[in-house]
């Protein structure tokens, strides 16, 4: 189904599938599922991530946004998200979700395996701002990623150096 054609969605579905196609887009490497979630404006803020992992500047613009990640994680490593207690507050066309992520890294091609045991595992928490895109589709506008948790070796969720 193209994202632009009419659903059935209540607002809380189509918000929640917004972030769901933001990590489904990083975990399966698909740009495009990517970039639908995000409003061209958009920005996607790290810099709640432990500085231990890695320091980060906030990426604005969806295109630097699908870049970057799609750069640094979707297509650098092996991962899973899982996102849970979502909480969602819908005013017009605006809205707001909170929710946990888990996120499981594994360096390219080393993963999911039991073979290969570097991993890093996180516990994060979003906090996102979203728009309704033409009265239809949810957007993520402004996206903050917290550390909650770690557990596993930094080294395998290492930002990627240029080559």
């Amino acid at each position: 189904m193209n994202l632009t054609e009419a659903t059935a969605y209540t607002d809380r579905d189509g918000i929640v599938d917004a972030v769901t196609r933001l990590v489904e887009g990083i975990d399966f490497g698909n740009e495009e599922l990517l970039r639908s979630a995000f409003t061209e404006d958009a920005v996607f803020d790290l810099g709640g991530i432990d500085h231990s992992i890695h320091a980060f500047e906030p990426y604005v613009g969806r295109e630097q946004v699908v870049r970057t990640l799609m750069e640094t994680v979707g297509t650098a490593m092996d991962t899973f998200h899982a996102l849970s207690n979502i909480r969602v507050l819908v005013d017009g066309d605006t809205a707001t979700l909170t929710c946990y992520l888990i996120g499981q890294h594994h360096r390219t091609s080393q993963g999911p395996s039991v073979e290969f045991q570097d991993h890093l595992l996180l516990g994060n928490r979003f906090e996102t701002d979203l728009v309704r895109d033409h009265g239809r589709v949810w957007r993520v506008r402004h996206n903050r990623v917290s550390s909650r948790w770690s557990v596993g070796n930094p080294a395998a969720g290492a930002i990627p150096t240029e080559k």
